[in-house]
């Protein structure tokens, strides 16, 4: 669904706390978690990517010894698809800033 069909939902405390985005796009991602994801995914993923680039043994790293969990042993590809979903339900500004945040974490591999 693209953000410009949203429905007026409000907004409660489990929805990813999303630095520079839109309240539209805070909808957007709000309408993410709860259909394909479960709520606070997005930060979630976005925070596992950055502390998993800035670890200085990140690559090292192996999926095979992690525990799976999200804040511990973050599984990178499931980290991937969801700021990848993120970035195409947004609306146009915010998908850019978005996609912006998220380049800035890929340098730093």
């Amino acid at each position: 669904m693209r953000a410009s069909e949203l429905r007026a939902r409000p907004l409660d405390s489990r929805t990813s706390p999303v630095a520079g985005l839109s309240f539209r796009g805070l909808q957007a991602i709000a309408y993410l978690e709860r259909s394909r994801f479960t709520e606070g995914a997005v930060a979630r993923a976005l925070r596992a990517w950055a502390n998993f680039v800035q670890d200085p043994w990140h690559r090292l790293w192996d999926p095979r010894c992690g525990c799976g969990v999200m804040e511990c042993c973050p599984d990178l590809g499931e980290v991937r698809q969801i700021l990848e979903a993120a970035g195409h339900v947004l609306p146009a500004r915010d998908a850019r800033r978005f996609r912006v945040e998220v380049a800035k974490i890929d340098e730093l591999w």
